[in-house]
């Protein structure tokens, strides 16, 4: 499974989800992935992705807009893990 963090270079909240987001898919043994929208939009379109950040695990997009706290984000992986 693969955790995508969607960004974009002027999101002042996306370093941090960026953070928390590879943090959580080095402990859950998760491929990581960060795809800046304004590079590939194409990618962004696919998943509905405008607003930045956000985090997808695999075709679902868990946030948007919004940077969750680990133990959030972790939460909502555990649901798709079982």
């Amino acid at each position: 499974m693969k955790l995508i963090v969607f960004t974009k270079k002027d999101c002042p909240n996306c370093p941090y989800a960026k953070k928390i987001a590879k943090e959580v898919a080095e402990e859950l043994g998760l491929e990581f992935e960060e795809i800046d929208i304004e590079k590939d939009l194409i990618t962004a379109l696919q998943y509905n992705v405008a607003s930045t950040p956000s985090i997808a695990l695999d075709e679902e997009v868990l946030f948007r807009g919004e940077v969750p706290t680990k133990e959030e984000l972790k939460r909502e992986i555990e649901k798709y893990l079982r």
